[in-house]
């Protein structure tokens, strides 16, 4: 498989294709693939199939819009229904998921409507808005995936118009290898203001028909006032065909204005693909003695033009080795056909160059007029018959093998010869005769013969083989001769299996005969008489020795039976005077004993230790006292042993308190009763005496043990503890000590608490080897508990048989572990008016301490940066009341947090939040909503409205009390106003006013007027107030230069 292996990976057995990566249809579309099915023959033929792997859309793109943000300066005057806007977006995706549906973002705009399919922006009502008007537009594919766009619309005024383009879209066409740089159309916009002059600018979008990435730029062209566009980048026309540029021209004003234009570039194809080849080589088989017009396989290409620019010729191109003369090739669809019979002894692989051609002039630079091409190679193998018979290499094979050859060892390897190659060529062999009892065996595939059998010289000396080569439908046979040669193959046989000899220990005359050994070889007829005999185990060398010619055994050292009892060894001999084969046998000799060894105890120096409990009756086993002898115990007396007693202990009256038994050696109690409290540890000498009159001794240590008759009892019967109550679980309360007379285990004294912790508050911790115990707290205390303030426990200790008891009396002390806590953590209250009187009370909290004394005493407060005016203040009953003046344009809502705290060390704190709404009171009047500095040119006759921004002539106002005592607004002018002929108020009636220059001023005589207009508001009751107007008359030229004077003074100054 070809030119997918990157993407698609081919199950060889299956045929099976799988992704190997996940596609992006957007970048491709389409994949071709090669795919070529082989036989299992060992010279493989081939199959070749063309696929074309399509990618399906799935909805992976948001819409993008065209440009960023839509801009347009729309008249005021624009009748209902007029279209003056249109938004763009693109989808990469196909079909369904690339349809595209418009809105306006919050469901609908106020003056506006956009077509959902086109696009279009079309007044949908009159206008009647300042300036500026900024709206969103959504841009929603078939699979629900979206994005926004801005779009701003400046309203403009009938009078101040934008630039007028000379036409209202271009239209160009251009080839796609238009170079860098070249002019491709010249755009041209008019001011209709007094200044002439206008900035272009090519507005930036957001996909490649929109110039993203950027391919063509502006130049403004000074001489004229006109702009031309120009490429930047080379284009494709297989990548981007069209292209839709929106030029912005803006007039230089102070309020500037601006006017769009579309120019369409349609970029037009030229030949610049390349008719590439799917594979650079492919491959493909053809039987030998084919007929003529046989298809081989089909060779593809693709070019990315289209039309004749795209149309592809298939050609074969000439080779020096005249290959291309066998085949042809159809130049519409690329198949290859064989044009002769093949004969694979002959040739057996061909080399092809294919050419593709399409079908115009190449646009590509160096093609000199010559259409594009690309060549790729096509291998073509001769697949082969089975026409030839194998051929032995010798007719007859004759090899010699030794008689003791190991079975599995080759002999000889046989080969023949097939001209033919593959399948055809594979021989197998195979022995058909001359094989007696199947001693040989062959390896089919390799011809190699080997033993199958052991061979036997003596059974028979010579083997002729038949062998047979065959290729499944020729043969050939050859005779293989196989020679026996005879080997030495017996070894010496002793008379026993096993020879047994003895020794007495200590002896010396050194060396001592122990007994003789003899072997009779099989093959003394042959070479193989002569034997010798050798001795191998421990010992051999240095202990015992053997005469290798007569097979004697020898003591050579004085032997120790208590080091050694048995030896054993085993005596090999071997025939052709040491050289040859090897029989063995086993060889064992006992060592006798004589009465040489003391006994010994074993537990001595330091180990012969014994217990007994004190007051144990008559004949109570204490201990056993053993001794060995290491003389042989199954010979004589030599072994046997007698133990008495040399020291024994006796009591106050000289009775003796132990007894040995003779033959055993154990010890018992014989006399009166042991007392661990007089003495805990006795000392006796005991001697064990052999047969033989050999004596040794050892000391016996016996212990008394101890007997639980002590009752434990506590070193105080009343204990005392004082602990806060904020000590840890597990924290000590209290080391109580007892005491026990006992020892060991008797002695072990286990604690418990026996009464007063109905709760189990406290736990006892019993000290391992130590007569102490540590009482621990359980759970925590809690002194706000009364019966937690005090605890009277009874506690026990005991050890395996008696117990006594005692009392600790446990007092706890108060900590501070509460805060202050109040009935609720936010209270709102009702709303009360912002003029409510200073040292009024709005609110009335409490909290409680469960602590007791100075850690439950509470003192309220209010949190600094919750009330940073002091506005409010509580006192310690929890009363809070307004502290100063409130005004509600001021702050409008409190969130007061009252603090309680106690007087504990540390103190502690609890906390309520007072959520407070003043309500309005109209204690504010209206006022100018801006700052307005209006200008009234002078010479310009009367009446004309006074304008206070450069786009609006209404003047707004503004009142900070709620709406209940603000609108609606009454204007007016003072009674007293003395220039009621220069200008006068109008109240629109919707809370606005217009003001009316009513003649032409002279800004010589006088250049600015204050206008006071006064502005009622219809609170209960109601506020006014004057507000002053200052209007600034506008200057013009209507004055002449005079004459006039103007005297200079020069000082200088010069220092010494």
């Amino acid at each position: 498989m070809e030119s997918l292996q990157s993407w698609v990976s081919n199950n060889p057995a299956a045929g099976l294709l799988t992704t190997l990566q996940i596609f992006d249809r957007e970048k491709q579309r389409e994949y071709p693939i090669t795919v070529t099915a082989t036989d299992q023959a060992t010279e493989p033929l081939i199959g070749i199939c063309q696929i074309n792997v399509v990618i399906l859309d799935v909805n992976d793109n948001s819409p993008r819009f065209e440009n960023t943000h839509y801009e347009y300066f729309l008249r005021e005057d624009t009748a209902v229904g007029t279209s003056f806007l249109r938004v763009a977006a693109h989808d990469d995706d196909y079909g369904l998921n690339a349809a595209i549906m418009y809105s306006a973002a919050g469901g609908q705009m106020k003056y506006f409507q956009v077509n959902p399919t086109t696009g279009w922006v079309y007044v949908s009502q009159p206008i009647s808005q300042k300036s500026f008007i900024t709206e969103e537009i959504i841009a929603t594919d078939g699979g629900n995936r979206s994005s926004k766009a801005e779009v701003r619309i400046t309203v403009t005024s009938t009078i101040n118009q934008p630039p007028r383009w000379e036409r209202d879209s271009y239209e160009v066409v251009i080839p796609e290898n238009t170079t860098r740089d070249t002019s491709i159309v010249t755009i041209k916009a008019t001011s209709l203001l007094g200044d002439p002059r206008i900035t272009y600018n090519l507005e930036e979008g957001l996909v490649p028909e929109t110039n993203m990435p950027v391919r063509f730029y502006l130049t403004p062209n000074r001489e004229d006032g006109s702009a031309s566009i120009l490429v930047a980048e080379p284009l494709d026309y297989e990548t981007t065909k069209t292209f839709l540029l929106k030029i912005r021209a803006q007039n230089v004003a102070a309020a500037p204005l601006a006017a769009f234009t579309t120019i369409y570039v349609n970029v037009t194809d030229v030949n610049d693909n390349v008719p590439f080849f799917t594979s650079s080589i492919y491959e493909a088989s053809v039987t030998e003695g084919a007929e003529i017009g046989t298809s081989v396989l089909q060779v593809s290409a693709t070019d990315l033009d289209l039309g004749p620019n795209g149309k592809i010729t298939y050609s074969l191109l000439p080779d020096r080795n005249g290959d291309y003369t066998f085949f042809r090739l159809d130049p519409t669809t690329g198949s290859i056909y064989t044009t002769s019979v093949f004969d694979r002894e002959k040739k057996a692989s061909y080399l092809l160059e294919v050419k593709s051609t399409d079908g115009s002039e190449s646009a590509r630079p160096g093609k000199y007029g010559q259409p594009n091409s690309d060549t790729a190679y096509v291998r073509i193998f001769i697949s082969d018959v089975n026409d030839n018979k194998p051929v032995f290499t010798q007719s007859v094979y004759e090899v010699n093998v030794d008689e003791d050859r190991d079975v599995g060892s080759t002999v000889i390897t046989v080969g023949a010869n097939d001209e033919d190659e593959g399948a055809n060529a594979k021989l197998r062999y195979q022995i058909t005769a001359g094989n007696a009892g199947g001693v040989f065996d062959v390896k089919p595939e390799t011809g190699v013969i080997f033993i199958a059998q052991p061979l036997d010289y003596e059974e028979l000396q010579l083997y002729e083989l038949h062998l047979l080569a065959s290729d499944g439908k020729w043969e050939d046979y050859a005779i293989v001769i196989v020679n026996i040669v005879n080997k030495n193959d017996e070894a010496p046989v002793f008379g026993l299996n096993e020879y047994y000899g003895s020794v007495i220990e200590e002896l010396d005359g050194l060396p001592v005969f122990v007994l003789q050994v003899a072997a009779n070889d099989p093959d003394s007829s042959l070479d193989g008489g002569d034997v010798r005999y050798s001795l191998h185990g421990h010992g051999a060398d240095d202990v015992f020795a053997i005469d290798e010619n007569t097979g004697s055994i020898y003591s050579q050292k004085v032997l120790d039976r208590e080091e050694r009892a048995l030896w054993r060894f085993v005596v090999l001999a071997t025939d052709e005077g040491g050289e040859g084969l090897t029989g063995f046998a086993d060889v064992v000799i006992n060592v006798w004993d004589i009465n040489d060894n003391a006994p010994m105890f074993t537990c001595m120096p330091s180990d012969c230790n014994g217990s007994v409990f004190e007051n144990s009756p008559d004949n109570t086993l204490v201990m056993e006292m053993t001794a060995v002898d290491l003389d042989d115990s199954n010979v004589g007396l030599n072994a046997i042993l007698t133990y008495h007693l040399i020291e024994d202990v006796k009591n106050e009256l000289g009775e003796d308190l132990f007894e040995i038994n003779p033959a055993t050696g154990n010890i018992y109690v014989v006399g009166g009763m042991l007392d661990r409290e007089k003495a805990e540890k006795y000392f006796l000498t005991v001697e064990a005496k052999d047969g033989g009159g050999l004596a040794g001794t050892g000391t016996a240590t016996i212990w008394v043990a101890d007997v639980n008759d002590h009752i434990p009892s506590f070193t105080q019967d009343i204990w005392h503890a004082i602990i806060p109550e904020t000590s840890a679980v597990d924290s000590e309360v209290l080391e109580v000590v007892a005491a026990d007379g006992d020892s060991g285990e008797n002695a072990d004294l286990t604690f418990s608490i026996i009464g007063g912790d109905p709760e189990q508050k406290f736990y006892i911790e019993s000290h391992k080897g130590d007569q102490r115990a540590s009482i621990r707290l359980k759970k925590n205390l809690d002194y706000e508990q009364p019966h937690e303030r005090r605890y009277n426990l009874t506690i026990k200790v005991e050890d395996l048989d008696f117990y006594s008891v005692a009392f600790c009396l446990i007092d706890v002390e108060d900590y501070n572990d509460h805060s202050p806590v109040f009935s609720s953590q936010f209270v709102q209250l009702s709303p009360f008016f912002e003029n409510t009187p200073v040292g009024t009370t709005v609110a009335t909290v409490t909290a409680v301490d469960e602590d007791s004394g100075s850690n439950g005493n509470i003192r309220y407060s209010i949190k600094l940066d919750s009330d940073p005016a002091g506005e409010f203040a509580v006192d310690q009953d929890g009363h809070v009341t307004v502290a100063k003046i409130l005004d509600r344009e001021v702050i409008q809502e409190y969130s007061l947090i009252i603090l309680a705290t106690d007087q504990g060390l540390p103190a502690r704190t609890g906390s309520v939040t007072i959520l407070i709404d003043l309500l309005d009171v109209n204690d504010n009047g209206p006022g100018f909503e801006a700052l307005y500095m209006p200008v009234v040119w002078e010479n310009t006759p009367g009446p004309q409205l006074v304008y206070m921004t450069p786009t609006s002539n209404l003047l707004w106002v503004f009142d900070p009390d709620t709406a209940d005592n603000g609108p609606p607004f009454m204007f007016s002018v003072p009674p007293d106003y003395q220039h009621t002929l220069d200008f006068s108020v109008t109240d629109n009636g919707n809370n606005t006013a217009t003001v009316t220059a009513l003649r032409s001023f002279d800004r010589e005589k006088q250049k600015v007027f204050y206008l006071p207009i006064i502005i009622t508001d219809s609170g209960s009751p109601s506020v006014s107030s004057t507000n002053t107007l200052t209007i600034t008359i506008g200057d013009e030229n209507d004055n002449s230069h005079e004459a006039g004077h103007k005297e200079i003074f020069v000082y200088t100054h010069r220092g010494w």
